[in-house]
């Protein structure tokens, strides 16, 4: 049995291509941005009072990073139904959310921040990456079996 055009696997593709790969770069921008920080204040004194050194640089790439994870967390969980997948794109994102707000609240220090940021940013990666695989190699869970 023919499945209609607008229920092949390709048409549910289509509006998500990409996002899996939009959201990691996001991620990693966060990683480097808390892994490098230190060296480039160090080194370059003019690096400290950049945009880089506010602590809004990472709540503005949370704008970009969180909806997009979840089109593409969400997406992919609605082909595949990993339920590990979603949680450990949730906890990255929760752990990232909490540390872009968490130090400007006062409820964090900048090491809280940083290793909440790498934590989160590593966790929504590997998420990201389990996703990619599982839609595109995996059981799609969100079509009936055809006999």
């Amino acid at each position: 049995m023919k499945l209609p055009p607008d229920l092949s696997p390709a048409a549910d593709e289509t509006p998500i291509r990409g996002l899996d790969g939009l959201a990691m770069v996001f991620s990693a921008l966060c990683l480097v941005h808390c892994l490098a920080l230190p060296v480039l204040v160090a080194a370059l004194p003019l690096a400290a009072s950049s945009l880089v050194t506010d602590e809004r640089f990472h709540q503005w790439l949370l704008l970009g990073a969180v909806p997009t994870s979840l089109i593409a967390l969400g997406w992919g969980w609605r082909r595949h139904r990993s339920s590990v997948v979603a949680l450990l794109g949730l906890l990255g994102m929760v752990l990232m959310v909490f540390a872009a707000f968490g130090i400007q609240f006062g409820l964090l220090d900048a090491q809280g921040e940083r290793l909440l940021t790498i934590a989160g940013a590593v966790l929504l990666a590997i998420a990201h990456l389990r996703n990619y695989q599982l839609r595109h190699h995996g059981h799609d869970h969100s079509r009936p079996h055809l006999h």
